[in-house]
């Protein structure tokens, strides 16, 4: 006998299937009544969950900045240690992970920016802003300690991320030719050109 779902899990289910299709299509290229369809569901119910597809969008946003919050909490910790190799390690692992095993959100970040989606600020906002703001911290209090030249805290974050970043989403767009054989290796390279520019 087939058992119904709770509508939390119902709503869960309609938030993971709409992720996808978003990433496929863009929020103006998803109906829907595709979106209904590819989640099991009516048009009603779909309706009953999330009133209008800005609601859907949002409550993806959502989803996604409470996974996102769990991993800046982990690296808040590493940060206290003052390990500069093993901090700038973790944050590279973590910027390549996401490209590698979330394809979809990188995808609906694209999206959203090429589409210039209302929301689209709010996704950089909620998802990755604090994510930003916690490693430019670091930098910001290695300076102070000597350990790091006077640079802008802001620009060599974004220096570093970006580095790392780029290298996941030429692995995304070009699998077969930039795809990562060897995570740990290029994360450690990055680490030691990063570290050998910034340290004093």
């Amino acid at each position: 006998m087939k058992t119904r779902m709770k509508s939390e899990q119902r709503r869960a289910a309609i938030v993971r299937t709409a992720i996808h299709l978003f990433a496929e299509k863009g929020f103006r290229g998803a109906t829907t009544r595709e979106l209904a369809a590819a989640a099991g569901v009516t048009e009603p119910v779909l309706y009953r969950h999330f009133r209008t597809k800005r609601d859907l969008y949002t409550a993806i946003i959502e989803a996604k900045a409470g996974e996102a919050t769990l991993r800046a909490a982990d690296l808040a910790l590493l940060a206290r240690r003052g390990d500069d190799r093993q901090f700038f390690l973790s944050v590279g692992e973590l910027v390549l992970r996401r490209y590698e095993s979330d394809p979809d959100i990188s995808r609906l970040l694209l999206f959203s920016c090429l589409e210039r989606h209302e929301l689209a600020d709010l996704f950089m906002d909620q998802l990755f802003l604090d994510f930003y703001k916690l490693v430019a911290a670091y930098i910001r209090r290695r300076i102070r300690a000597g350990a790091f030249r006077k640079v802008t805290p802001e620009i060599a974050t974004r220096g570093f991320i970006g580095m790392v970043a780029y290298h996941g989403l030429f692995g995304l767009l070009y699998p077969k030719r930039f795809g990562t054989p060897n995570r740990a290796r290029v994360v450690d390279q990055m680490v030691t050109v990063f570290l050998s520019g910034i340290q004093a």
